[in-house]
C-alpha cells in the first residue's frame, strides 16, 4: 500500500514537467481504445469534453468498470463531464479480480493519463460500480490524493476500514433500492460518518446498475459544493443557485409520492454550509418533516424491514453453508423452493414496495452468490458441490 502511495504522489509532483499530448484525439465523443505505452497489451476508454484545448489543465475522473468495458463505464459521466469540465478515462483492461494486480494496472493507467493529458492533479476524483467501487475506494482512503470518490452499488473492503482514513476526499454513495448491496451502502454511510469523512448517500429506485447520467450529475453537483468549501474551484454563485433550485424540485417531487426519508435527503443536498438564507430555509424544512408522523412512520417500516432482511439472510446462509459442505440438499431443495416462493410473493406485493424491493435484493444476492459458488468449486474440481450449486441455481432462477 505504501509504495502505491509514493508511486501516485510521484506522479502528481512531476506530472507537469512532461505533460504532452498523447495524440490529438476528438472531443465530446468517447475513444474506445488508447493503448498504455508502457503495457501496450492495456487500454483504456477516454472521453475529452467539448471545451477540452490541451493547454487548459482540467478535473479528470478515473473509473472502473467491473467486465472493464470502458465505454460503459464512461456513459453515465458525460452529462456531469459537460456540466463540470471533467476528463473521464475507463479502463478496459482492470476488471474483477485480484486486488493487486488492479492496483498494478491502476497504477501503470495513472502514469499513462497523468503524462499525457492536460490535468489539474489538484482535482484528481475516483470512480467505480460494483467490484469497481471498492476499488476506488480504496485508492480514496490510502492515498490522499483524490478530492472525491463516486462509489456506485458498492462500498470498502472490509479491510480498508482498518486503515487511518485520508480525510481529504469527499464520498459519494450511489445505490438503487432494489441493489443485493443497498444494506451494504446504508450502513457503510454510518462508518463514514463516524470516521468524520465527508459523505452523501443518494438511493434511486434501480437493482444492481450503474447510476442514470441525471443521477450522475446531482452526485457532481454535491462534489461541486465540496470542491467550493475547500477551495479548489472559485464559488459559483450561480450554480449554487440552480443546485439549490433542483433539490428542491426533486423535494417537492418526493413529497407528492409521500418518500418522506429520500424527502429529508433531498434537502440535505441543497445545503451548502456557507449559511445562506436558503441553508436556513432547508434546515428549517428538514426539521419539520422530521417531526411529521408520515416520516416516522416510514423510518418506524424501514427498521422493521431491515429486521427482516437480516433474519431470513442469517437463514438463508446457514442453511446453505451447511448443505454445501455435504454437498446435498438435506430436504431434497423443499427447504429453498418454499422460501423462494415465499420472496418471490413479496417480490409481487406492489402494496408493500419495501418487502418488494428487500424480496428483489436477497433473491439477487443469492442468485449470484450461488453461481459463484458454483465457479469456485468447479474450478477446484469439486464436482459435487459445483452438482448442488447447479440445482440450487435453477430452483432461484426458475421462480425468480
Amino acid at each position: 500500500m505504501k509504495n502505491t502511495i509514493y508511486y501516485i504522489l510521484f506522479l502528481l509532483v512531476t506530472v507537469f514537467g512532461f505533460a504532452q499530448d498523447k495524440q490529438l484525439l476528438q472531443t465530446g465523443v468517447i475513444i474506445d481504445s488508447v493503448k498504455v505505452a508502457s503495457t501496450p497489451t492495456e487500454s483504456y476508454a477516454i472521453y475529452l469534453p467539448k471545451k477540452y484545448d490541451a493547454k487548459t489543465p482540467l478535473s479528470l475522473v478515473f473509473i472502473f468498470e467491473p467486465a472493464a468495458r470502458g465505454k460503459i463505464g464512461i456513459e453515465p459521466f458525460i452529462l456531469a463531464a459537460e456540466t463540470y469540465n471533467y476528463i473521464l478515462v475507463c479502463s478496459n483492461t482492470l476488471k474483477n479480480g485480484s486486488t493487486q494486480n488492479n492496483i498494478s494496472i491502476a497504477n501503470r493507467l495513472f502514469d499513462d493519463v497523468l503524462q499525457n493529458y492536460a490535468v489539474d492533479t489538484s482535482q484528481l476524483y475516483i470512480s467505480g460500480f460494483s467490484g469497481g467501487a471498492r476499488l476506488a475506494s480504496y485508492f480514496g482512503i490510502s492515498t490522499g490524493v483524490f478530492q472525491g470518490v463516486i462509489a456506485c452499488g458498492a462500498s470498502f473492503n472490509g479491510a480498508d476500514k482498518f486503515m487511518p482514513p485520508s480525510n481529504n476526499f469527499s464520498y459519494v454513495g450511489m445505490v438503487g433500492d432494489k441493489d443485493m448491496n443497498y444494506q451494504e451502502m446504508i450502513k457503510n454511510k454510518e462508518w463514514l460518518d463516524k470516521s468524520r469523512i465527508v459523505n452523501t448517500l443518494f438511493v434511486s429506485h434501480e437493482e444492481h446498475v450503474w447510476p442514470k447520467q441525471s443521477e450522475m450529475l446531482r452526485a457532481f453537483d454535491w462534489l461541486e459544493i465540496q470542491a467550493y468549501r475547500k477551495n479548489i474551484r472559485p464559488k459559483n454563485d450561480t450554480i449554487i443557485k440552480r443546485i439549490y433550485d433542483k433539490n428542491l424540485r426533486i423535494a417537492d417531487s418526493l413529497k407528492g409520492n409521500k418518500e418522506m426519508v429520500l424527502l429529508v435527503n433531498a434537502c440535505e443536498k441543497g445545503i451548502t454550509f456557507f449559511n445562506t438564507n436558503e441553508d436556513n430555509f432547508l434546515r428549517t424544512k428538514i426539521a419539520e418533516i422530521k417531526k411529521s408522523r408520515e416520516y416516522k412512520d416510514e423510518i418506524e417500516k424501514i427498521e422493521k424491514i431491515k429486521v427482516l432482511e437480516n433474519e431470513i439472510l442469517d437463514r438463508l446462509w446457514l442453511r446453505f453453508d451447511q448443505e454445501l459442505k455435504s454437498a446435498k440438499s438435506t430436504t431434497n431443495f423443499k427447504f429453498w423452493k418454499s422460501e423462494i416462493k415465499d420472496l418471490n410473493a413479496m417480490k409481487l406485493d406492489n402494496k408493500n414496495v419495501l418487502a418488494q424491493n428487500m424480496a428483489i435484493r436477497i433473491l439477487f444476492s443469492f442468485q449470484i452468490s450461488v453461481y459463484e459458488a458454483g465457479q469456485e468449486n468447479k474450478r477446484n474440481q469439486q464436482n459435487d458441490k459445483f452438482t448442488y450449486c447447479q440445482e440450487l441455481y435453477k430452483i432461484i432462477t426458475e421462480t425468480n
